[in-house]
């Protein structure tokens, strides 16, 4: 008898999913404690996150490699890397400030603490965003996204690395063989939690 999936198929991003996969990750990241801190207003949060996320996804779409699951409930951004995260994104201060406003400090330290922390002189390949809408998390879908990639780095002999929000998303991250770097607070707030995966050899 064959058995039936129901989870929804995974498939890479294209500039035509741009707007959904920025409506995800600002709705499924923006009840976390560093949320919290760049943007403390819920009701400016939402908004402050959806510009700011239009602004910083097409370049994911661009030069990395962004999976979302087909009934569009969840995402991750990837992009491989030779060293620290630095991203080219055309007019990115006056951008920034125009999407993030009165928050726009916060959003700079955030880059700065983010590069100061991000490792340097190794390959590997960076998953900046992992979100999943509230109403579907829970059901497996961040570890489903989490193992497409994998295969890919696992395949390439490279470590994965990410930034958790919180010990609740580190011990997720965790079961799927991340390992506690160095935890780095993000100026005069929350920490995140630099985490590393080393590839696994079939």
């Amino acid at each position: 008898m064959t058995s039936t999936s129901t989870a929804p198929a995974i498939r890479v991003a294209g500039a035509g999913d741009t707007g959904t996969v920025a409506a995800v990750l600002a709705t499924a990241l923006d009840d976390t404690d560093i949320a919290h801190w760049l943007v403390p207003d819920r009701s400016e949060r939402i908004e402050v996150y959806r510009r700011y996320f239009d602004l910083v996804t097409p370049w994911f779409v661009e030069h990395g490699t962004v999976y979302v699951t087909a009934d569009g409930a969840a995402v991750a951004a990837w992009v491989r890397l030779d060293g620290k995260f630095e991203p080219e994104i055309a007019d990115y201060d006056r951008r920034l400030a125009a999407a993030c406003g009165e928050a726009t400090g916060r959003f700079v330290q955030l880059d700065e603490d983010m590069l100061a922390a991000h490792p340097d002189g190794l390959a590997h390949d960076y998953l900046a965003f992992l979100g999943v809408r509230p109403e579907r998390q829970g059901q497996g879908l961040g570890s489903r996204l989490l193992r497409e990639h994998h295969r890919i780095t696992d395949e390439a002999g490279l470590p994965a690395y990410l930034e958790a929000t919180g010990r609740r998303n580190a011990a997720l991250y965790g079961r799927h063989g991340y390992a506690d770097t160095q935890p780095f607070h993000i100026g005069d707030g929350p920490p995140l939690y630099a985490m590393l995966r080393p590839p696994r050899v079939p």
